[in-house]
């Protein structure tokens, strides 16, 4: 009987005891929940950090890859195009030392004390270290293409000019070849009496004395106004009319033939025109 009561008297202090132990239990438990709660997301968010950073990577091989085609022979646009995608490779390494940064910093944290994500994280410090190497390479290739395209564009505008210079060349001395041409073709007649001859002043008489056999020949003086232009190679007949035709100016006989009232019908012109560009016909 006393042993039951002494139980009995003993028997709550057991229970509140074992009640303040299960109750330190549980908050224990919650802190420890907490705190893997805390840990996971924590995790989480690190991995998170280590996925992004891999996908820039990625984002970065492509647009890599994009500046190299472009490269080889870039168009305006292009050009426009490599500048507009090594900003956006520059940008997003930048993005990635940051979060290199973010991650080193987090290591450092108990949480993180993990092997795994130690080596994860090394490894991606030295992908982006050699993607940074590589990009640097790219872009000391596209600093050289610009310097190579400027020096062409250089080129392109001394050959525009060279060829300017060649092509107003061209035109001068066709200009000059054409005049010329023109000029070696071009010759001169009238046709009159005596003394209409005489009195444009276009024959004179020289030689003989006292007007006896004396010549008449092409005035020193003649102005050409009084004579018709002719291109040579287009006429063969220097039409006459009246009769007694007869030729002032030298040309061989041979070169041409006399018709009475049609004119002087030239065989050839070479020989014909070879002593004087200057045809003066007497006629009556």
């Amino acid at each position: 009987m006393k042993r039951i009561i002494f139980a009995l008297l003993i028997l709550p202090f057991f229970v509140a005891c074992n009640q303040k132990e299960l109750k330190q239990l549980k908050e224990q438990n919650l802190q420890l929940t907490e705190t893997a709660k805390q840990k996971e997301v924590a995790i989480n968010e690190f991995i998170a950090t280590l996925n992004s950073i891999e996908e820039n990577l990625e984002i970065i091989k492509e647009k890599e890859k994009i500046v190299a085609v472009d490269s080889e022979t870039p168009t305006k646009s292009q050009k426009q195009k490599i500048a507009k995608d090594i900003t956006s490779i520059n940008n997003l390494l930048e993005q990635n030392r940051a979060k290199i940064a973010e991650l080193d910093k987090k290591l450092k944290n108990s949480w993180y004390q993990n092997s795994k994500l130690r080596k994860l994280t090394d490894r991606l410090k030295a992908d982006v270290a050699q993607k940074e190497a590589d990009i640097a390479a790219l872009n000391e290739q596209v600093a050289n293409l610009n310097v190579k395209v400027e020096g062409l564009n250089a080129d392109v505008t001394k050959l525009n000019t060279a060829v300017t210079e060649l092509t107003t060349e061209n035109a001068d001395q066709a200009k000059t070849i054409s005049e010329t041409t023109t000029a070696m073709n071009t010759a001169y007649y009238v046709v009159g009496t005596t003394s209409e001859l005489k009195a444009k002043n276009v024959i004179t008489t020289k030689g003989g004395i006292i007007g006896i056999a004396s010549a008449k020949v092409l005035s020193e003086n003649a102005d050409t106004k009084e004579f018709k232009k002719i291109d040579i190679t287009e006429t063969t007949l220097i039409p006459v009319e009246g009769k007694g035709v007869k030729l002032i100016t030298t040309h061989p006989s041979s070169s041409y033939k006399v018709e009475e009232g049609k004119g002087i019908t030239i065989t050839n012109a070479d020989e014909f025109w070879k002593s004087s560009k200057f045809l003066v016909v007497k006629a009556r």
